[in-house]
């Protein structure tokens, strides 16, 4: 009897020791998907070209948020001015609106030329509240300074980093931002000169129609 139980005994050592080498074997399958998706992540990666930088890719994609955002800006101040009845206003704001969307395609195509995908940004709300037609235009004034002085901030970098290809993108739209503030200032000194009561604000919405056709 003694020696069957040992007989046993033996056996069971024997099995789990079999059992033991089993996931040296399972171990080694498991290695071949991490193979794999390195090679499909360096497949689908797509770099930029060399000759653009970090700073100017994250200074562009900010131009494009910011230009989107005047759209909205320039529309909402439109929407209100067509409410209010100065019809002729509210074109010309419309009018500006969608120019300030061709000014993001500026950035978003000089993105693509050098192989950088350009955002789509999300844009926070824009309250459509204004005071009066002097109010609108106090505020697309005080809108075009803060545009110009992020313009310059891009002209800035392209001069810091002898970016010359950037620099001729930073001279154009500062070229824009000339005739923009010609515009703005003109509309203050109005303002300031015939004043900004009803009568005033009507004949200036009038003579309005002819900037429109520009």
């Amino acid at each position: 009897m003694p020696k069957l139980k040992n007989k046993s005994t033996k056996n069971k050592s024997t099995k789990n020791k079999s059992t033991q080498n089993k996931p040296t074997k399972n171990k080694s399958t498991q290695n071949k998907p991490t193979k794999n998706k390195s090679t499909k992540n360096n497949v689908n990666k797509k770099e930029h070209s060399p000759l653009i930088s970090k700073k100017t890719i994250d200074l562009l994609q900010y131009r494009i948020q910011e230009e989107e955002m005047s759209v909205r800006i320039y529309l909402s101040m439109a929407m209100w001015l067509e409410n209010e009845g100065y019809v002729n206003a509210s074109k010309l704001w419309k009018k500006y609106s969608a120019e300030e969307n061709t000014h993001a395609d500026w950035a978003r195509e000089y993105l693509l030329s050098f192989g950088v995908l350009p955002d789509t940004p999300e844009l926070k709300k824009v309250k459509g509240s204004y005071k009066s037609f002097p109010d609108i235009i106090k505020k697309s004034f005080d809108h075009e300074i803060e545009i110009t002085l992020q313009l310059k901030e891009l002209a800035n970098h392209a001069i810091s980093t002898n970016d010359h290809m950037l620099y001729t993108l930073a001279e154009k739209y500062l070229q824009e931002q000339i005739e923009e503030h010609n515009k703005t200032q003109t509309l203050m000194d109005q303002l300031k000169s015939f004043g900004t009561n009803k009568h005033s604000m009507r004949l200036l919405n009038s003579a309005m129609e002819e900037n429109i056709k520009k």
